[in-house]
């Protein structure tokens, strides 16, 4: 499913009504209609609709007139200068009055507890500061009703980067129009959307759009030929683990295996080598001093490396001397991080906020907050994809492509975690898939083994390992 920016949106609808003609007004009727199938599938008995002076407030003033008719008692406060108004807003506003409908100006003894369905349609998309105190005074209002359905966007979060700026509705459905826009699906905006209810409303449908979600991970998922043998399926080298930290190349390798890698080779020191004997058998394992880059088709590097003066050497080493496709994780990229020239040697990176942070010198808030724009700027600057993990995954392609990924759960934030989704896009790579659809598919495939990880145990109890060990649950549900 594709996700759009507001200028997007906007850009959509002025096609629809300069271009093909179509009157803004049957647009806003048509959104009104899909938002009224919504609510009436709850039986109100009476509502309540809080409108604003803009287009989405026109969609609230329409929504109240087919309440209306359909002889659902509705009850209309509008939020503004009226005569400030939009035109649609305006008209839909003349319209009412001519119903003879119940529309105040303002809030006052409002006992919002009267009501079975609260409507905001304050604000919607194209927000960007945080409210007004007259706003949060409503929003606080809002929030008391017994159920809530957001027209758009919940007032009070920004569409495009998904900031809430510390108040918004809580909803309990979002109804939003054409498809989804880009910053409902990131947090802290997807705490306050409850279900997410896309509507047509007669636009034209253009699929060329950079952002979007995996609906259909299997079409990404490298064939399994019955004329075939391990080598078909690849050879996966993993270059991590120290001494301290072996169980790192554990998960590594396993979630390569388990996601399809024909053959995987874990270059560690003596002591991991000997736990991965224990608990890997079916990996080959190298020494570090006996290590060949010739081995497979696509080298994992970082995870639980350590960043001696050994390691650094190391990934310098590997980076420039490489010729297949490089995964950097963890440590490789706070080496990374301190050697701009290494920047451009990786086909994948996979940070957390922190790593990204030292990858960029920008404050990790100052991530959280443009999440998007700096995976996106980083990926065109340096030619790499890049998985940026948080509760929402945002993976960039160099050439401007945007997945946000929606499985995970907060089961997954254990030391280990990363470690099993490099593992993961490493054994696709292996397999042939592209570095970006194996970033794209690997982070889908890890955050739903995550969470049937904690269906079999508990959201306090999930290890990486049981991650790993859940992978094959998560392709068989997406194959099935």
């Amino acid at each position: 499913m594709f996700l759009l920016t507001n200028m997007e949106m906007k850009e959509i609808e002025r096609t629809a009504i300069e271009d093909k003609g179509i009157p803004s007004l049957i647009l806003m009727e048509n959104a009104a209609r899909g938002a009224v199938d919504v609510i009436l599938s709850h039986n109100p008995k009476n509502v309540i609709v809080f409108a604003g002076k803009g287009n989405n407030g026109g969609d609230g003033l329409a929504i109240a007139r087919m309440l209306i008719t359909n002889g659902i008692k509705t009850k209309i406060i509008f939020v503004g200068n009226k005569e400030k108004a939009t035109t649609d807003c305006r008209k839909n506003l003349e319209i009412l009055k001519k119903y003879n409908s119940d529309i105040v100006y303002g809030t006052e003894d409002i006992n919002i507890n009267n009501y079975d369905l609260v409507v905001d349609a304050l604000i919607g998309t194209g927000l960007s500061r945080k409210l007004n105190d007259e706003y949060i005074e409503i929003v606080n209002l809002i929030n008391k009703g017994k159920f809530i359905i957001s027209i758009d966007c919940p007032t009070g979060v920004n569409s495009d980067n998904g900031n809430d700026y510390g108040i918004a509705v809580n909803a309990d459905i979002t109804v939003t129009f054409h498809l989804p826009k880009i910053g409902l699906l990131l947090y802290p905006a997807y705490s306050h959307i409850g279900k997410l209810v896309v509507k047509n409303i007669g636009v034209p449908y253009i699929c060329n759009y950079n952002a979007f979600i995996l609906e259909n991970p299997s079409v990404l998922l490298p064939k399994r030929i019955p004329d075939s043998n391990k080598g078909t399926y690849g050879k996966a080298l993993f270059i991590s683990g120290c001494d301290t930290m072996a169980g790192a190349a554990v998960i590594n390798g396993t979630s390569a295996y388990m996601a399809g890698c024909g053959l995987v080779n874990i270059c560690s020191s003596p002591h991991v080598i000997s736990v991965i004997h224990n608990t890997l058998p079916e990996a080959v394992t190298t020494r570090r001093e006996n290590m060949s880059l010739d081995y497979g088709n696509v080298i994992a590097i970082g995870s639980g490396l350590g960043i001696s003066d050994e390691s650094k050497e190391l990934v310098k080493y590997v980076l420039k001397n490489a010729k297949t496709p490089v995964v950097a994780d963890a440590d490789a990229l706070n080496i990374i991080a301190e050697n701009e020239e290494l920047k451009s040697y990786t086909s994948v990176i996979t940070p957390h906020l922190k790593e990204m942070s030292r990858l960029t010198g920008l404050d990790v808030s100052r991530i959280k907050e443009n999440i998007i724009k700096i995976a996106k700027d980083y990926a065109e600057k340096y030619n790499t994809v890049v998985v940026l993990k948080d509760a929402r995954s945002i993976i960039a392609s160099p050439d401007g492509r945007i997945c946000i990924n929606i499985t995970g759960t907060p089961a997954m934030s254990k030391g280990g975690s990363g470690d099993s989704l490099t593992g993961v896009i490493t054994g696709l790579m292996a397999q042939g898939v592209n570095a970006f659809d194996a970033s794209c598919l690997g982070t889908y495939i890890n955050g739903k083994a995550g969470e049937i990880a904690e269906e079999e145990s508990s959201s306090y109890s999930v290890l990486a390992l049981n991650i790993s060990r859940a992978i094959p649950k998560a392709i068989n549900e997406i194959l099935h």
